[in-house]
């Protein structure tokens, strides 16, 4: 009986030890898909576009066939831009949430990450706080909750002028 007990011990110990190391290993993975993060990690070149979703502009350049694009940079700022990369890549940024958001994506910026063969698309709707990270024609949607202070304090550096992300960055304080 002791034996038995003293297994048993062991046993329960070992499986205590092997689920604490799962749940260390699961938390540190992003539940954004490897292929987006991969291209964002090792990006050479961003460019940000502030978006009008909503324009009815049949002249206007547009993002990916939809959204209009109202203004355009090249981000040459290596310090924003690693800042940029750490939030979207930390693996807390974003949660795996059971509740879906009934509403229709309508970015106001979009963010592009090159790299030499691949381009993955961050977009960013601050009125649901939805993000889409897309790539070669298909798309993850993700809840940007716990990211929006940080982009809209990010946007405000890259489009300083814009009355629209200082305002969104003024009911944040």
């Amino acid at each position: 009986m002791k034996h038995f007990l003293f297994f048993l011990g062991l046993l329960f110990c070992h499986m205590q030890a092997y689920s604490c190391k799962q749940i260390e290993k699961n938390d540190t993975i992003s539940i954004v898909s490897k292929n987006y993060l991969d291209v964002i990690e090792n990006s050479d070149s961003i460019v940000w576009y502030m978006l009008d979703p909503m324009s009815e502009d049949t002249i206007a350049l547009r993002l990916n066939g939809k959204e209009e694009i109202l203004l355009c940079t090249t981000d040459t700022l290596t310090d924003r831009c690693n800042a940029l990369k750490n939030a979207l890549t930390y693996p807390y940024s974003f949660v795996a949430n059971e509740m879906v958001k009934e509403s229709t994506f309508l970015p106001d910026i979009a963010i592009a990450f090159y790299t030499k063969d691949n381009t993955t698309v961050f977009s960013y709707s601050f009125y649901c706080d939805l993000c889409r990270f897309e790539k070669d024609g298909k798309f993850q949607e993700v809840d940007g909750e716990l990211i929006r202070n940080s982009i809209i304090q990010i946007a405000c550096e890259v489009f300083p002028h814009d009355r629209y992300l200082r305002q969104l960055k003024r009911k944040n304080k």
